[in-house]
């Protein structure tokens, strides 16, 4: 018991000098990259109709949202930029999509405050650090309770980097946690019947979050057993958890490390996928109509129902296909994350290829490649038999981003938002951000774009 409070005494504990090298300058890749995610996220329909309504609702001018030329209060600031960063599945995964829930309320904090570059790493490694954790300690969450992860755990990340960069103690920080746990919410039914609901969640956690630790800030208390009590977190939406993982090796073994981003806008399950095929057509282009056969057999964990949808209505739906991803991949360019599209979905071939991919499970085995499960591909094309193995993809754990490479993917990703120069103008921003006495600098990069 106590794992509430052990969390929040390390998250108030803990300083910037206690974070390895290695992490802080994962931290600013995974900044990077969730930051491409959210100018590429400004180009989608559904991500503008919902800022819209933040725009709308008002709120006095105290922080930025990304790419747009007006400000809001901090609490829609962080709404509107988590949703921005959620919006098109090809945000980083690292701490369960803490990039999308943490990162907007530690930003729309630091921007009003002006924190400096040091307090807005360490708010993020914290806030990741336990977003992880929690995420990890759940059992059956998403596949038999029905929740969404990052929309029902996403607030207690949120909730702690706002705590950390207003310097809360122990008893404060359990404050803001338990505040906190009742803004958990988030539910999965999106991926059997499509709807924007899952562009939502991220952005709500955030704004959620950062709500708890400012009502925290006030003296507002909470549940000082939120996570672990009786009726806490885990008995409300986990099936019996594996609670030792909570705070196993805190502070000694960082569940953040390596970090987990992609490389293509889909699900985290097809990245592998996608990325054979890809390699592929390098080497030997394909003629998606020559298609004769294509074949699936993977790790049971991408073999799932909720991953199989063949006929999909929207993008989303498509995104979280293997199969409808797999012929977009055939039928398109991945590199570009825009040609996954409302044309791609009604697209006849594409449709075609996707009713007739067979899908078999692997047999289950055992594995100690965090984020990659394995998979075989073969295609038939042409009087021609290609068998694809798959491997961890550039992004994942096994296969982490250098900072030329993770550049190199902002670039390619934000072609379409930003010119050459102000994409250099946020790069130079991430890179010296430890350096940075206030985050004026970055917000500023991204306020010119």
């Amino acid at each position: 018991m106590n794992e509430t409070r052990t969390l929040a005494r390390f998250v108030a504990d803990t300083k910037f000098t206690d974070l390895p090298r290695r992490l802080v300058e994962n931290l600013k890749i995974t900044v990077l990259d969730t930051l491409g995610a959210a100018l590429v996220g400004t180009r989608q329909p559904w991500a503008q109709r919902i800022v819209a309504v933040a725009q709308a609702l008002g709120g006095a001018a105290e922080a930025s949202v990304i790419h747009h030329g007006w400000r809001t209060d901090v609490s829609r600031a962080a709404f509107a930029n988590g949703v921005l960063v959620g919006a098109f599945e090809c945000e980083p995964l690292t701490g369960s999509h803490a990039s999308g829930t943490v990162l907007p309320a530690a930003l729309a904090i630091s921007e009003r405050e002006r924190f400096d570059g040091v307090a807005f790493l360490t708010a993020l490694a914290l806030g990741f650090e336990v977003s992880a954790r929690i995420a990890r300690t759940a059992v059956g969450l998403e596949t038999v309770r029905g929740f969404h992860n990052p929309g029902t755990q996403g607030p207690f990340g949120a909730a702690v980097a706002v705590g950390k960069l207003y310097g809360f103690d122990e008893s404060r920080l359990t404050d803001a946690l338990g505040i906190a746990g009742s803004s958990s919410a988030g539910l999965l039914e999106f991926a059997w019947s499509g709807g924007d609901t899952k562009r939502l969640h991220l952005g709500r956690a955030a704004q959620l979050g950062l709500e708890s630790a400012l009502l925290a800030r006030q003296g507002v208390r909470g549940p000082a057993t939120v996570l672990e009590g009786r009726s806490g977190y885990f008995n409300a939406f986990s099936t019996p958890p594996h609670i030792e993982k909570l705070v196993d090796h805190l502070g000694s073994e960082w569940a953040i490390e390596p970090p987990s981003l992609k490389s293509y806008a889909t699900h985290v399950t097809q990245q592998a996928v996608v990325q054979a095929i890809q390699d592929l057509k390098r080497e030997h282009p394909l003629d998606p109509g020559a298609i004769t056969r294509v074949a699936i057999r993977g790790a049971p964990r991408i073999m799932e129902e909720r991953h199989a949808a063949r006929e999909p209505d929207d993008v989303l739906g498509g995104q979280y296909s293997l199969p409808f991803t797999a012929a977009v991949a055939l039928t398109r360019d991945m590199s570009n994350p825009l040609v996954y599209d409302q044309d791609a979905v009604v697209d006849p071939l594409v449709r075609e290829l996707a009713r007739r991919i067979e899908l078999a499970p692997l047999e289950e085995t055992a594995h100690d490649t965090p984020g990659f499960w394995p998979a075989e591909v073969v295609i038939e094309c042409a009087g021609r038999r290609h068998t694809l193995r798959t491997r961890p993809h550039k992004g994942s754990p096994a296969n982490p981003f250098t900072w030329q490479e993770a550049e190199e993917k902002f670039r390619r990703y934000t072609a379409s938002v930003l010119d050459t120069r102000q994409a250099t103008a946020v790069i130079g921003a991430v890179a010296e951000l430890e350096h940075a006495t206030d985050t004026s600098a970055l917000i500023g990069s991204l306020a010119r774009a």
